[in-house]
């Protein structure tokens, strides 16, 4: 497995994709490191994965920007939602990948300040764990995590892989799509 790992380390560093997938959740994301993004990976991750994109960051940084939590009516070990923000310098409506990808490089710059993001917006955000995958064994720490491992802003986008039926991908639709793009595949479980 850290063989594995040390591929998607490798990938992150390139900014290319990783699936990640967890056992727990019965599902995967594809993911990418929110460092440097640009709109032909938001393009790519909605047509591929078709699921919900969501950044993923520390929660510190999440309180820096006083960007508030959802109210979940759900189990304690979720992950936590917070507020959808845009980069008020977006070009449109905020909905367009150019204009995510804008506001995801905005939220992971340290200048930014709060009154920089316009709420409600389209960039929907996720708050890892403070403990990391030791604190939550899910897909945001995983990815948050990776981007540590492999020295960037510990943020990362993700999008869940949802197949043609409308269901979430399975192992063998998985295993297919990491080959068809050459996209590493690891399991949160088995990483730990």
């Amino acid at each position: 497995m850290f063989s594995r790992v040390k591929k998607a380390i490798k990938a992150f560093r390139e900014r290319r994709f990783v699936i990640i997938f967890s056992e727990n959740e019965g599902e995967a994301d594809l993911a990418i490191p929110a460092q440097e993004i640009v709109a032909e990976s938001i393009i790519f991750a909605a047509r591929v994965a078709s699921g919900l994109l969501c950044l993923a960051l520390p929660r510190a940084r999440l309180q820096e920007l006083e960007i508030d939590t959802l109210p979940s009516k759900y189990r304690a070990t979720d992950t936590p939602f917070y507020s959808p923000v845009d980069a008020k310098e977006v070009e449109r409506s905020g909905i367009s990948p150019k204009d995510r990808a804008l506001t995801i490089r905005k939220i992971i710059d340290p200048n930014t300040k709060p009154a920089d993001l316009a709420r409600p917006g389209h960039v929907m955000l996720l708050g890892s764990h403070p403990d990391g995958l030791i604190g939550r064994n899910g897909h945001t720490e995983a990815v948050v995590e990776l981007c540590q491992l492999a020295g960037l802003y510990p943020g990362g986008v993700l999008c869940e892989l949802v197949s043609d039926s409308g269901e979430m991908m399975n192992a063998k639709e998985l295993k297919s799509l990491a080959k068809r793009f050459n996209i590493p595949l690891i399991s949160v479980e088995l990483w730990q």
